[in-house]
């Protein structure tokens, strides 16, 4: 896969924000690696959470330099697309989870996440 930063040919794209706020730029294969391991991690484990994603991309994804930077603005591009929702634990109290959203679960396991 090679190094997710700053290749010359890897095309940028600008994320959204819930709160329509400006997102920032990504690159779109760094972009695909995460959203990927975001959404496999949700389908896997019933309160996944922003820090289970950060601590399970810190594991897996070693070409990017700052993935817990990466995560969340991937997740909160996700959001925005309507693919996933925060939503409070059944289990524990002030805890917030990621659950996928029908439109997620309509697409299946591989789409484009960028329109």
């Amino acid at each position: 896969m090679g190094s997710l930063l700053m290749e010359k040919n890897n095309e940028l794209i600008e994320t959204e924000h819930p709160r329509k706020s400006k997102g920032v730029k990504i690159e779109r294969e760094a972009y695909a690696v995460a959203a990927d391991l975001i959404l496999k991690q949700i389908r896997q484990e019933e309160d996944a959470t922003l820090a289970t994603l950060i601590a399970e991309a810190e594991k897996t994804i070693t070409t990017y330099p700052n993935v817990a930077w990466l995560v969340f603005h991937v997740k909160l591009d996700l959001e925005a697309k309507g693919f996933i929702r925060l939503m409070p634990s059944r289990l524990k109290k002030n805890v917030f989870v990621l659950r996928l959203t029908s439109k997620a679960r309509q697409k299946g396991k591989s789409f484009d996440y960028y329109q």
